[in-house]
């Protein structure tokens, strides 16, 4: 049960992110944008997920779990979820469409995030 708690935000930020990718398209203003924002936006989510992810991670373990641990499992996670948004979009609504370019960038977020905590996170600096 600690668990969540600790994955709090992660938890939180991947529920409005399914709400926000399955509503309709329709929904969605598309003038004033430029091309290619859907693909920023998805960049965007999903570094912030994997980094609240990293960091429930970082809080779950205590701080002892090693760096490419942490990392294979949070790349799991965070790559599993970019398929089932992508799938979920696929199967579950009517106007919005599955799209690898959106994988794509969602790997870019997922990836900035994971570079990023290799490197600057050092479990020997503690903050408490």
């Amino acid at each position: 049960m600690n668990w969540i708690i600790n994955y709090a935000w992660a938890i939180i930020w991947a529920i409005i992110m399914m709400l926000l990718l399955l509503l309709p398209a329709n929904d969605f203003p598309t003038e004033g944008f430029f091309q290619g924002f859907d693909k920023l936006v998805h960049t965007g989510s999903f570094y912030l997920l994997t980094t609240l992810i990293l960091f429930g991670r970082v809080v779950d373990t205590k701080r002892r779990a090693t760096k490419v641990k942490t990392f294979i499992i949070v790349f799991c996670v965070a790559s599993f979820f970019a398929f089932f948004t992508e799938g979920a979009q696929m199967y579950f609504t009517q106007t919005r469409q599955a799209d690898w370019w959106d994988i794509f960038a969602d790997y870019v977020g997922i990836g900035m995030a994971l570079f990023s905590y290799l490197l600057l996170y050092n479990r020997k600096f503690q903050y408490s």
